[in-house]
């Protein structure tokens, strides 16, 4: 990830001077990062846990939903649809950067700060992206426990307990990539939620604050298709790999852009 950051910050840093392509010589601005869960949140969420009712019906309480946020970027352009495969990186101009990771409660509306601020330029930002990593974008292999989930489960008078972690390391790679094209589906694009709509302007001195809906990450899983960890338990665990289908469903659901939202705090 070292390179491609060094590229972003190389664009932001020259950007008052236009020395980065399609950059507009805007005022580089500096501001506090946080994460959060959804607003609509219950005040006692992070407590008592989050229940709602998923696409494969069933009633979910969430007592645990923890996310690592590798760092966070706002883009001027927005992908076309129906473009070529993308890189570890969106093509447009980069206008703000959070890059210092942090581990965040989805379970939590109170703000949680970053360990860094962020910096960028006062351009307006019409996507963000969400790195979903815990070092270098683009090592192959990285064992950070993206998400880290755990709850309960009710639907039609079944009930279990559930919990499950999710990486995205060699566990994630293409197996089945064209020979023609080995570098159409890179592993460092699986780590990387975009586009995420979004419609602000940094300003000097405010806050950027990324809201993550842990409810996306459940929309289509049907809990009730995983094994039960031994034949006398009621728990079943969420495998941290592409199948079956649960699991799958999980990793796209973490990786869903519906499940993040930017917003821009004025100050």
């Amino acid at each position: 990830m070292a390179k491609l950051r060094a590229r972003v910050i190389t664009c932001l840093a020259l950007a008052a001077s236009a020395a980065c392509t399609g950059t507009t010589g805007s005022e580089i601005v500096a501001f506090e990062a946080f994460a959060a869960g959804p607003a609509d949140l219950p005040p006692d969420a992070a407590s008592r846990g989050l229940t709602f009712t998923n696409g494969a019906r069933w009633t979910i309480t969430l007592t645990r939903a923890r996310l690592h946020v590798g760092a966070l970027y706002l883009n001027r352009s927005a992908p076309i649809s129906g473009g070529q495969a993308r890189e570890c990186f969106l093509p447009g101009v980069y206008v703000a950067q959070v890059t210092t990771g942090m581990d965040m409660d989805a379970l939590s509306s109170a703000l949680q700060p970053f360990p860094a601020p962020g910096s960028g330029t006062a351009d307006h930002a019409v996507t963000g992206e969400v790195w979903l990593t815990g070092g270098r974008i683009d090592q192959q292999e990285d064992r950070t426990t993206i998400a880290d989930v755990a709850g309960t489960a009710t639907r039609d008078g079944e009930s279990m307990r559930f919990e499950g972690t999710m990486t995205i390391g060699l566990n994630r790679r293409n197996r089945d990539v064209d020979p023609a094209r080995p570098g159409a589906k890179p592993l460092c694009s699986e780590r990387i939620v975009t586009p995420i709509p979004t419609s602000l302007t940094p300003t000097d001195g405010g806050a950027l604050v990324v809201r993550v809906d842990p409810r996306a990450w459940f929309a289509n899983v049907d809990l009730g298709e995983l094994e039960p960890v031994s034949p006398e338990s009621d728990l079943r665990r969420i495998p941290d790999e592409p199948e079956p289908a649960p699991a799958g469903n999980f990793y796209g659901g973490v990786r869903a852009a519906a499940g993040y939202r930017f917003e821009w705090i004025a100050r």
